[in-house]
């Protein structure tokens, strides 16, 4: 598992960060603690990743969940 300090390194200084497992959850869009502890409590491996998908199934057993919910919703890819 990574540490604190390696996670900083990839995703920032100010990444807040939450364990749960053998789970990282990284919150890039800087949510309240009250939030943080919600995700961290509702974050669920088996009901978060898709049955059909081999990468998700791969990624199932641990590893480093981020959420950024700061990405505005008008944001659309030009094709």
């Amino acid at each position: 598992m990574l540490s604190d300090k390696e996670i900083r390194l990839l995703y920032g200084k100010g990444a807040r960060i939450s364990r749960k497992g053998s789970f990282v959850l990284v919150h890039l869009d800087l949510p309240s603690p009250q939030l943080i502890q919600d995700r961290t409590k509702e974050f669920d491996p088996n009901s978060y990743f898709f049955d059909d998908c081999p990468l998700c199934q791969m990624l199932k057993d641990g590893g480093v969940v981020i959420f950024d919910d700061s990405i505005d919703d008008d944001f659309v890819l030009e094709e």
